[in-house]
């Protein structure tokens, strides 16, 4: 399998670490009968840090889906060199450094950490567009 397809793919994995992460912790927090539900009030209960890892959760959506283009467009135009393997890698692992970041809240650190994912992003967007 290429590199680039194992990389979204941890990256599927990763999602769903932070799902499960976020889900243990609220269930243990709000009890499976808040959680089951239909969820019509805000949760109340949740820690800062449930309510960080759900934030983190929610942040990790949001560029999922474009670093998931940026990758599959660079595969399919055959641009997914060894530059975009090094991109995909930093991204990957600085998206698994935010969710600590978030947690410990280091100031600034968790803003540097995105930006240089988010970066990745954009670098891998440009090398699939040259």
């Amino acid at each position: 399998m290429a590199t680039e397809l194992v990389q979204l793919l941890l990256a599927v994995l990763l999602a769903f670490a932070h799902f499960a992460v976020y889900g243990v912790v609220a269930n243990i927090q709000l009890g499976v009968t808040y959680t089951a539900g239909p969820r019509d009030e805000p949760p109340k209960g949740l820690s800062t840090n449930a309510h960080r890892l759900k934030r983190s959760y929610e942040n990790y959506l949001e560029t999922l889906p474009w670093f998931a283009i940026a990758v599959v467009v660079a595969n399919l135009s055959g641009k997914a060199d060894q530059t975009v393997h090094a991109y995909a890698w930093i991204y990957l692992a600085a998206r698994i450094i935010y969710v600590p970041a978030y947690i410990v809240d280091i100031p600034y650190t968790r803003s540097a950490v995105w930006s240089v994912a988010t970066l990745m992003i954009l670098l891998i967007t440009i090398h699939g567009l040259l």
